[in-house]
Formats: C-alpha cells, sequence, structure tokens
C-alpha cells in the first residue's frame, strides 16, 4: 500500500448475519474518504460485489472465526485485501486438475484455466513467489459450460475478477497468512 493510502482495517466475525453491517461499514467508510469527489456509481456496485463475495468466502470456506478486511484509498485506486489464517486457496481446473497452496516448486510459474460461464474463461497466472493473477479470456465463441448445471465454487472469482481492475491471492506458507487483493482504479484521480 502507498504512504498516501488512507486505510481502515475491520475484523470481521466470519458469521453470515454479519455481512450486511460490514458491508456498509465498508462502503460508508469508502465514500467517507472519497470526501468532495464522488465516486462513480458503476465503480461502488463493483467493490459491493467484490466486498460481497469476499466476506461471503470468508464464512463459507476459510475455517476461521475471524477475518481482516483491508480497505486503502490512493489518490488514483480503492485497495480491498482480505486475510485469514485458514485453510489456503485450492483451485479446480477444467480439466479436474488440482493447484494449491503453498505451490510446490514444479508448478511455478503458470498459466492455469479454472472456470468459464460460457463467455469469459477465468484464468490464473502463478509468479516465481507463488502469488496467484487472476484474468479473464474472452471466449471466442458462445460456449456452454458443464459446470452451469452443478455452479463451481470458482464462479464467486470469476465475479471478483470480473468486477476488478487486478484481482490477486498470496499465500504466506511461513505464517499460514492467506491475501487475496483487489484493486479498482479512478478514472480521475481524487484530488
Amino acid at each position: 500500500m502507498r504512504e498516501d493510502s488512507d486505510q481502515i482495517t475491520i475484523v470481521f466475525n466470519s458469521n453470515r448475519e454479519g455481512i450486511p453491517g460490514t458491508l456498509n461499514l465498508c462502503l460508508d467508510h469508502i465514500r467517507q474518504k472519497a470526501g468532495t469527489s464522488p465516486l462513480d456509481e458503476d465503480l461502488l456496485a463493483k467493490i459491493k460485489w467484490v466486498i460481497m463475495e469476499l466476506l461471503t468466502n470468508a464464512v463459507k470456506h476459510s475455517g476461521e472465526r475471524e477475518t481482516v478486511l483491508k480497505i486503502g484509498l490512493t489518490v488514483d485506486a480503492v485497495i480491498l485485501e482480505k486475510e485469514d489464517y485458514g485453510k489456503p486457496l485450492v483451485l479446480v481446473g477444467q480439466d479436474r486438475k488440482k493447484i494449491m497452496w503453498p505451490l510446490e516448486e514444479m508448478v511455478r510459474p503458470l498459466d492455469f484455466p479454472i472456470y468459464h460461464n460460457g463467455m469469459d474463461s477465468l484464468c490464473v497466472r502463478t509468479d516465481e513467489s507463488g502469488r496467484a493473477i487472476f484474468f479473464i479470456e474472452e471466449l471466442a465463441e458462445l460456449e456452454m459450460p458443464a459446470l452451469l448445471s452443478d455452479t463451481s465454487e470458482h464462479f464467486g472469482l470469476l465475479i471478483m475478477t470480473k468486477a476488478s481492475d487486478e484481482f490477486a491471492y498470496e499465500h504466506e506458507p511461513e505464517s499460514g497468512l492467506n491475501r487475496f487483493i483487489s484493486t479498482f482504479y479512478f478514472t480521475q484521480p481524487i484530488p
């Protein structure tokens, strides 16, 4: 996070009932810190989708009682970070091949298609440090996936990747920390 950021840290008790209140707290903070430069409603909607999905994933997947959500605003971006010490990410590719963190040396770096919704293919690229960078590839032809009859857990990752300008996952093997990072760039910097 850059020095010119204005960050808040929220501890979320990973329960479904707490999602609406935590979501409103996050959005209120973002609106307040944007000050006299109100954020575009489309951008706020995308931020809301990602926060909802991060909180929902904390309830469904982390296995931990608490998740930390950090929201930072810089002059040119909103940065969301979700951190927990729960189960590391496991991705199942379209060919049912799995990758899981911490990554073994032999699987890095790697491009890995994991899900498609008929129009877009969600892919992940790992780097030398084992960081997962999610990206979307548009499918040339409309192709209805068999996964639509059995909605994949990776659908939420597709939503967050499409909504974010950048979306990534990091796992620190020494501490067990999992971190999802979603970045949204402003079209006009905040003064």
